[in-house]
């Protein structure tokens, strides 16, 4: 019993491991870049047990916007103006279930994405923040899995 709990700890230290650090340049491109979500709304986005892929969005220069809520892909456009304006039209999201807690963070994540008004990149950080400016997304630049 406690060999196999040991390996079932051991596996989920596995997949929670940083996998991404590696490889990705310090000052990575806003598109083309796998963008993983690791804030909302000031709340931690650590991996929930039965989500089924990371909270991501690429963005593209032809302006579309691909990722994932956890649970459903997620497909936008998305207009940019001045330095830092961005707004996303409208966001389909495919209909998967997952468990109440996973979709209830999937509904939050895409009702960030609606808020938002601007963004900033630092590094390997980028930020989406609503109106009055106060950050609703933090996302870490990754090595895609």
């Amino acid at each position: 019993m406690k060999r196999a709990l040991f390996i079932i700890a051991l596996l989920a230290l596995v997949a929670c491991t940083p996998r991404y650090t590696k490889t990705v340049p310090e000052h990575p491109p806003l598109f083309g870049t796998w963008w993983r979500a690791v804030d909302l709304d000031g709340q931690n986005l650590s991996f929930l047990a039965g989500q089924k892929m990371d909270i991501f969005v690429t963005l593209s220069r032809q302006g579309r916007l691909k990722g994932s809520g956890g649970c459903n892909h997620i497909d936008a456009t998305f207009t940019r103006s001045g330095q830092q304006n961005i707004r996303f039209g409208p966001i389909a999201v495919t209909r998967m279930s997952c468990t109440s807690a996973i979709m209830s963070r999937e509904r939050a994540f895409v009702a960030a994405l609606r808020n938002t008004a601007t963004y900033s990149q630092d590094g390997r950080e980028l930020k989406f923040s609503d109106r009055v400016g106060s950050t609703v997304l933090k996302f870490m630049a990754v090595r895609r899995p």
